[in-house]
């Protein structure tokens, strides 16, 4: 800033007049409001600041929450940038843990990326190479725990007083969430699902599943045509997983998922390996592949390119499901 020549004869007169003690000492009121007044000024420049901040890095969380590479067919240019993508999407939310729109990304994403590109690529791996299988289950697991970990903590932030609700000795809880956190809330079920299905050796966390069912009923409850029956897939799968489980409540759950979504591949896929694999149902197995591989051609995002290559590798091996 340039002064002009008055506002420097007038910087040059108050600068004397400090100078002189009598009139120093008339000026001290005067310099202690101007001090505070200052302290005032930088304490609002600093709040500004950080609001400016908050704000820049709100609009950040949005559109990393609002991309998506649905539209990607190269599976192997996909898995780079998603984990360059998940990483600064991860990084951004731990400065804004409230934003919700980000928090169900970042849970969706370390979620996908375990099963698409860990987990689906250990299974097909297994009767080749069982060391590297071994070693992609792990790393699966410790993903699936990191996507679980950042949708609980979402859903506490936004539900204060959730996680001890989730934890009570209630068999049945009533709907705690709303139709917002349906998709955060399913994403959480699906990684900490697949931490447990990993994890067997660890007690700790397979102790953890009588709350995961909890969790998934809240989501149920909600919204059950969630995600074009994606819900009614996992509802579903851990029906079959729970102890006791019902495999005629599951083929409920899985033949609902059909109907909502009867010309996409995953519902398919899911009724396959999950539900016919466990009733030994060989002829339904293949004609559910089948189905899945025929949609799967027909749907050129993402998701149906991951259910192609793993239903056409699965039909591939029948017989190693039923001997």
């Amino acid at each position: 800033m340039i002064l002009s020549a008055n506002q420097c004869t007038a910087l040059m007169q108050f600068s004397n007049e400090v100078k002189n003690p009598r009139k120093r000492s008339q000026m001290k009121p005067m310099l202690k409001q101007l001090a505070n007044t200052s302290l005032l000024m930088l304490s609002m420049l600093s709040l500004c600041s950080c609001s400016i901040q908050n704000q820049l890095l709100r609009q950040a969380g949005n559109a990393l929450a609002s991309e998506t590479q649905a539209q990607e067919e190269d599976l192997e240019f996909t898995q780079h940038a998603s984990a360059y993508h998940l990483k600064l999407s991860e990084s951004v939310l731990e400065k804004i843990p409230d934003h919700l729109p980000l928090a169900e990304s970042v849970t969706r994403g370390f979620a996908q990326y375990a099963y698409a590109f860990m987990l689906d690529e250990a299974d097909r791996t297994q009767a080749t190479d069982s060391k590297r299988a071994n070693v992609l289950r792990i790393r699966a697991a410790k993903m699936f725990t990191r996507a679980k970990d950042h949708g609980l903590r979402a859903l506490e932030m936004a539900v204060p007083g959730f996680k001890n609700a989730l934890h009570q000795n209630d068999s049945m809880l009533p709907p705690l969430l709303n139709n917002s956190l349906t998709g955060i809330t399913y994403w959480t079920v699906a990684s900490w699902a697949g931490a447990i299905s990993l994890s067997k050796d660890q007690p700790e966390l397979v102790a953890d599943f009588p709350v995961l069912l909890k969790l998934a009923d809240q989501a149920w409850q909600i919204q059950p045509g969630y995600g074009d029956g994606a819900l009614a897939s996992l509802m579903g799968t851990l029906e079959l997983s729970r102890p006791g489980g019902s495999s005629q409540k599951a083929l409920a759950y899985f033949d609902s998922a059909i109907a909502l979504s009867p010309a996409m591949p995953s519902a398919y896929l899911a009724k396959a390996e999950n539900w016919a694999v466990t009733v030994g149902n060989r002829d339904a197995f293949v004609e559910l592949l089948k189905k899945a591989i025929e949609n799967g051609r027909k749907n050129t995002n993402l998701t149906s390119s991951i259910m192609l290559r793993r239903a056409e590798w699965l039909l591939s091996c029948v017989d190693d499901f039923f001997n």
